[in-house]
């Protein structure tokens, strides 16, 4: 009997070993995409002419290097009066900036990029957002979020009643923009009007899941969205949290807003996006 347990836990033994054996994957680089990372803004408590966009380029999956950056191209914005902005490379390599482009209401804005031969082309609205009337810090409710307490950040606003609104929320703590484990920090906190359209927004918590301690400086920012960008961080984000299950939506890639005008089959990966912003920021006591 003994040497029946004996031969059983070699077994096992063997079959766990085996279950380690490392296998190796060669996955091959597919054609080199620009990428584009164009956000411009209208900061309704701070306007400006400062706008910035970021032009890299894919690289070798799994590679855990820093994204090739585009230097020396040609990168400008026009608006549908005809006004040319161009943006210069400037300090960090891909980084290209103008100090000259306004956002304003009811405009067109088309971006163009000129790389590698191709011209790259995308046109989108200025995306409009309604003020943040106040921020405040709520204390959670018993048994929200697990059992965790502490204090949550709070905004009011109001919702237009003549026009459809979609919302981007970022939050920073003390500069640092909220990143983390929890899916509703780690995925965009974006949402529609649909239930809210011409009504204020009482006691919203963008990042319900985090505490904020005493002392701490928060700024909160809510962006207005397209309903094409819209969709796109809603697919994204799906995207992002697909678990595998059963019930998971089909791995695809996202599909941007930046054409290839040259190689129509190319396309660039990306958004081109312009927004209005409104900022508030508050100091825990």
């Amino acid at each position: 009997m003994a040497d029946m347990r004996i031969i059983s836990f070699l077994m096992l033994a063997l079959m766990l070993g085996a279950c380690e054996r490392v296998v190796e994957v060669d996955l091959p680089n597919g054609p080199t995409r620009l990428v584009v990372e164009a956000r411009l803004e209208r900061v309704l408590e701070n306007v400006n002419g400062r706008q910035v966009i970021v032009l890299s380029t894919t690289g070798p999956y799994l590679s855990g290097v820093r994204p090739p950056a585009v230097r020396g191209t040609t990168v400008s914005v026009t608006d549908d009066l005809g006004h040319v902005s161009v943006f210069v490379e400037q300090g960090t390599p891909g980084q290209y900036v103008t100090s000259a482009l306004v956002i304003e209401r009811n405009r067109r804005y088309t971006l163009r990029v000129n790389w590698e031969g191709s011209q790259f082309e995308s046109t989108t609205t200025t995306a409009t957002i309604p003020r943040i009337d106040s921020l405040y810090f709520v204390a959670a409710k018993p048994g929200q979020f697990s059992g965790k307490g502490g204090v949550r950040a709070t905004i009011d606003t109001k919702d237009p009643g003549d026009e459809r609104n979609f919302y981007l929320w970022e939050q920073y703590l003390n500069s640092v923009k909220q990143l983390g484990p929890d899916s509703s920090i780690r995925l965009p906190v974006i949402v529609n009007d649909e239930l809210v359209n011409g009504r204020p927004v009482i006691g919203y918590q963008p990042f319900e899941g985090i505490d904020i301690p005493v002392g701490t400086q928060v700024l909160i920012r809510q962006i207005g969205l397209t309903a094409e960008l819209y969709r796109y961080y809603f697919a994204l984000s799906e995207q992002v949290s697909n678990d595998g299950s059963i019930f998971a939506v089909p791995l695809a890639s996202v599909r941007g807003n930046v054409a290839n005008r040259t190689n129509p089959v190319q396309r660039a990966l990306g958004y081109f996006s312009v927004s209005e912003v409104s900022e508030i920021r508050a100091v825990r006591r």
